[in-house]
This record gives C-alpha cells, structure tokens and sequence, in this order.
C-alpha cells in the first residue's frame, strides 16, 4: 500500500528488521545490556528528582545516543570479523575506533547526567543532617 509515495509494506518490513538488529544486539552484546541497566537507574533517579521537561529531553538524547552507538560499532565488529578474523592493523584500528567513539558518547552522557544530578544528590545529602 502506497500512500504519498511511502510504501508502507517496505517501511513495516524496515522496522522488523530494525527491531530485529536491537533485539539481536541486547541479547548478544554485554555492554548494550550495562547500558539498558544504567538507563534504568538514570530514569528512575530522573522520576524520584521530578527532573524538568528540558532535563528530561537531555536524559532521553543522552541515553540514545550511546545505545545507538553501541549498536553501531557491534555492527562494525561484526562486519569487520565477516571480512577476515585474521588480525590486521586497519581492522584493528576501526575497531578500535568504534569503541572509543562509545566512550565518548557514554562520557558526554555521564557529564550531562552529574550536571542533573550532583546538585540533586548533593542537596539530598546536606538536607539528610
């Protein structure tokens, strides 16, 4: 079916298959799963602050992003054990790429969330006295 040019039955089939590739992800990959848990305890934590809206919105991009880029670089493991499982410089180096382009988001991530919740905390602390 076709409506303004979207064929939907391709546009469903794209979303199993994404669906597909983030379930596979999570059930195969320790540290998308790390990044489920540290979610979990971030919107908890949002939900017992009552964090605003704008805070919110930063947690969610924040929380996004680094499941995306896990994702993106199991991909990249995957494709490049696919092309040789011989040990190569360049292989390494794109692995390695990938990696750290994670930690970069999951850093971002973490200095986005102590700026939201160390004043938070810190308030709760001093008040507890």
């Amino acid at each position: 079916m076709k409506l303004v040019g979207i064929d939907f039955t391709k546009l469903r089939r794209s979303f199993a298959c994404a669906f597909v590739g983030l379930f596979h992800v999570i059930a195969t990959e320790q540290n998308m799963r790390i990044h489920f848990v540290v979610a979990a305890v971030v919107a908890s934590a949002a939900f017992y602050f009552q964090v605003s809206s704008v805070e919110w919105a930063v947690l969610i991009l924040c929380m996004a992003q680094v499941m995306a880029a896990e994702a993106i670089n199991s991909a990249l493991e995957r494709l490049a054990d696919r092309v040789s499982m011989d040990e190569h410089f360049l292989i390494k180096h794109a692995k390695d790429a990938a990696a750290g382009s994670v930690l970069v988001v999951s850093l971002g991530a973490a200095l986005a969330g102590a700026v939201i919740f160390v004043p938070r905390l810190w308030s709760l602390l001093l008040s507890s006295r």
